[in-house]
Formats: structure tokens, C-alpha cells, sequence
């Protein structure tokens, strides 16, 4: 199973660096790390080491964390969705558990992310080719391009 994931991001990267008309949101398609997550109802932030990604292609953004007690490259839980990006946002909704028969993501599962809704609005603050800075009510996600 493990190979099989792996198998399927490297396939995507491909799809990614070969097919730019896969490309269709201009700096924000690609493979993101997280950097940093702000909860802004109490004030604290997660710096992430290296174990949160955010992959945007199309219509759907995969969504990892990568266990650091397990071999490299290898993912602990992965969440697809669909999502949205128009006038400087970013909607993403419909989580499911990644290679799991369409088993809807928990709520509670999501947070570590810095997803608390069913419906993730996010305002993006910063767009470049090397950062991403996403923004809600609840949290802002700093996240650089991998």
C-alpha cells in the first residue's frame, strides 16, 4: 500500500513538471510545504517541519502528512478534496480519505491542517512562485513551494 502511494505522488509530480496544461492556476499549482500554521482564536502557531504538504492540481488539492517516524517519502495520511480558486480565493470542500473507497474525511482529522470547516475559505494573502500564505477566520497557513 505505501508503494502504491508513493508510486502515486511521484506519478503526479511528473504530471506536474511534464503537462503545463494541467497547470491552469498560474503559481499556485504545484507541490506546497507548510511552514507554519496560526490558530488566530487562540493566538498559537505550529511551526511545521517538514511534515504538512498541500498539492494543488486542477480541481483537487491533495493534502499529506508525512510521519517522521516512517521511511522517507513515505505518506501517513493523505486527504483529497475538491477546491476552488477564484478573485483571490480558495474554497476547498469534500474531503475524503485519499485511496480509501470515498470515506469522508472527519472533521477532527483535518484540523492538524489548519481545516476546520466543511467548507475551507481561505483569502490568499501572498502568491508567488516560492510563497503561499493562506488566510481565514480561524487560521493563516504560511506554506513555501516545494
Amino acid at each position: 500500500m505505501k508503494k502504491y502511494i508513493y508510486k502515486t505522488l511521484v506519478l503526479l509530480t511528473i504530471m506536474l513538471a511534464s503537462c503545463e496544461s494541467y497547470l491552469i492556476h498560474g503559481d499556485l499549482d504545484g507541490f506546497w510545504q507548510v511552514t507554519s500554521i496560526e490558530n488566530k482564536q487562540s493566538g498559537d502557531i505550529t511551526e511545521c517541519e517538514g511534515d504538512i504538504y498541500y498539492s494543488f492540481q486542477r480541481d483537487l488539492v491533495l493534502i499529506s502528512y508525512v510521519s517522521p517516524d516512517i521511511p522517507e517519502g513515505q505518506m501517513k495520511e493523505n486527504h483529497i478534496a475538491y477546491f476552488t480558486y477564484e478573485n483571490d480565493s480558495i474554497i476547498m470542500t469534500d474531503f475524503r480519505i485519499y485511496l480509501e473507497n470515498g470515506k469522508q474525511t472527519p472533521l477532527s482529522q483535518l484540523e492538524k491542517f489548519g481545516l476546520h470547516e466543511e467548507f475551507n475559505t481561505f483569502l490568499v494573502e501572498r502568491l508567488d512562485s516560492k510563497s503561499l500564505i493562506l488566510n481565514s477566520e480561524r487560521t493563516r497557513i504560511v506554506l513555501r513551494k516545494y
